[in-house]
């Protein structure tokens, strides 16, 4: 085998064969898996299906440890003994799952019923709605002195669509509403091997943590497992924070929606205080994605009715946006208005939904990571002038 010489002029053509070779062969491993994009999505699409378990055993883990670790420590400044702070732990478990599940339990037995008969009042009195909306219509016309054939011809053909498609269809679309909720109901096998996964890394957590920390010891260089460990405390830091102080802040605001709106006679409060509960977890947009939608629903059933709504609901989000949730949200994030509506539009373009829920945790720890880097290599530059 010939070694080449540096000091060798065919060393030179060495260099660029082997840079050709390998810009070629990137450029085939490139163009195979843009080509097999598909397939390999269905791969990891596989893949996660199968560890669903054990990612949402993880995540209510993360999300139910806090809870735990309170009323371990509560426990444990009492009781001295070693042997008896596992048993601090235990005790934290039982308390903290069986108030999830008597929660989950009372959100079956009574929410779920009445937020579908709210659905199920709303679709038949639909083309109710929708009269009044072109009636309306048609006393805009005659105001201002403009044909209103266009309106009946609309109104003719959408109240012919709703009593022929809609209203026939309602107890097909109440059913399959309630066949999704079944649905998931069915899936207790995998939401209770998520219990019992998440009780284990609970329970076990200093085993689990000193797992890890051994195998990223052994393979890592010190420089990088001191970054592994430093991003890995920033990561459970902003999600666990974030999404614990978020989830509690939306329920904060839906239970105000639903007494606001009750005080005031709004229609539909359940359905319009749970849209705004579960939008209100996307930061930024969350409030106009919950309010838009209700305040169209009201201007179909009572405009006047709709107003209140309006200037209601814009008081309970100024009271959550200058209020509450810097209250309970406070410093978690450290990001600007503009990085968080970036991360927002960014990862909500690219994985939808779910992509915004996580959005703004997620973007916060590539910032803190790329602004620790940059820190850190600029006070290396200084030093170096110095």
């Amino acid at each position: 085998m010939k070694f080449y010489n540096k000091k060798d002029s065919s060393y030179n053509y060495f260099r660029i064969f082997l840079a050709v070779f390998l810009a070629i062969t990137c450029s085939i491993v490139v163009y195979f898996l843009f080509s097999k994009m598909k397939h390999i999505g269905l791969f990891f699409n596989k893949i996660l299906t199968i560890l669903s378990p054990v990612i949402i055993g993880i995540i209510f883990a993360l999300l139910l440890n806090p809870f735990v670790k309170k009323i371990e420590d509560a426990f444990n400044k009492k009781e001295k003994i070693r042997e008896e702070k596992k048993l601090g732990r235990v005790l934290g478990i039982l308390i903290t799952y069986l108030v999830v599940g008597i929660l989950i339990f009372l959100l079956i037995k009574f929410f779920i019923p009445s937020l579908l008969e709210s659905i199920n009042v709303m679709f038949n009195n639909l083309p109710t709605y929708i009269d009044k909306v072109f009636i309306w219509l048609r006393k805009v016309c005659e105001k201002y002195g403009i044909s209103s054939s266009f309106v009946d011809e609309y109104s003719k053909g959408m109240n012919t669509f709703i009593k022929s498609s809609v209203v026939p269809n309602i107890d097909v679309i109440i059913n399959n509403l309630a066949t999704g909720v079944t649905s998931v109901i069915k899936g207790i096998i995998n939401v209770i091997i998520s219990i019992i996964i998440s009780i284990y890394l609970i329970y076990d957590k200093e085993g689990f943590q000193n797992g890890i920390d051994k195998v990223l010891r052994a393979y890592c260089s010190p420089k990088i497992y001191n970054d592994i460990v430093s991003m890995a405390k920033n990561v459970y830091k902003l999600f666990g924070g974030f999404f614990v102080a978020k989830a509690l802040d939306s329920l904060i605001i839906g239970f105000i929606t639903f007494i606001v709106l009750s005080i005031f006679k709004i229609p539909y409060t359940l359905l319009i205080s749970v849209l705004v509960c579960v939008t209100n977890i996307i930061p930024f947009f969350g409030p106009f994605i919950g309010a838009i939608p209700s305040l169209f629903l009201l201007l179909m059933i009572n405009p006047a009715k709709a107003i209140e709504f309006g200037i209601l609901i814009l008081i309970i989000q100024q009271f959550d946006g200058n209020i509450l949730s810097p209250k309970m949200i406070g410093n978690k994030i450290g990001m600007k208005s503009f990085w968080v509506l970036f991360a927002i539009i960014l990862f909500g373009g690219l994985f939808g939904f779910g992509g915004m829920l996580v959005a703004v945790p997620l973007f916060a720890c590539i910032y803190d990571f790329v602004k620790h880097k940059v820190e850190k290599r600029l006070a290396e530059k200084e030093e170096a002038k110095e």
